[in-house]
């Protein structure tokens, strides 16, 4: 009669053990290598002031990766800039980053690993600072040249230099803030609680 007590006994423990493994491994969300995934940036990012390590967040939009459907709806990706190159003379600028987590609306969370496909990034306008710094140029070439050389020329090199000036000065680069980007997902990922 104990046996039969202690192997009901084990049954049960076993029973209510793998019950709740059993429905946990229903839940897991899976993203396949391949699967794209579409998000928008939460914040704007800038070249200009953004520095290695910064955080940032973006939200997954619809179409959803094939594997998980809506359960991709409002999931968050946290990502982190890698390295940022400042925009200067004849620099152009630049910014990487990678993405780090997914949290899915639910709580369910799990490292990812992406390649980036496309990114909305916007170069800032330059024509402005070249317009003034032509100007700026034509100014003080005028006042250089009539002064030290008694020449009407002054002017126009002036323009002419500080038009090539600013024209070289590179402009940095910016991810605004509900900015579209894709990215392919290259290992397979559980999304777990």
């Amino acid at each position: 009669m104990r046996t039969i007590y202690r192997a009901i006994t084990l049954a049960a423990i076993a029973v209510g053990v793998a019950l709740p493994l059993v429905a946990s491994a229903a839940q897991v969300v899976v993203l396949r290598p391949g699967n794209m995934i579409t998000a928008s940036m939460n914040q704007t990012i800038d070249s200009g002031s953004a520095n290695k390590g910064d955080k940032f967040t973006l939200t997954v939009l619809s179409p959803y990766p094939n594997s998980g459907g809506s359960s991709f709806a409002n999931a968050q990706l946290d990502g982190h800039i890698t390295n940022v190159v400042r925009a200067g003379q004849g620099r152009n600028a630049a910014l990487e980053f990678a993405l780090d987590r997914i949290h899915l609306a639910n709580g369910q969370q799990g490292a990812v690993s992406t390649l980036l496909q496309t990114q909305a990034t916007q170069r800032h306008n330059n024509t402005s600072n070249v317009a003034l710094t032509a100007v700026g140029g034509m100014i003080v070439g005028n006042i250089i040249g009539k002064t030290l050389f008694h020449s009407n020329l002054g002017g126009a090199a002036g323009l002419v230099g500080g038009a090539l000036y600013a024209y070289n000065m590179r402009t940095n680069v910016s991810m605004r803030k509900g900015s579209v980007l894709v990215s392919e997902v290259v290992q397979h990922v559980a999304v777990l609680r």
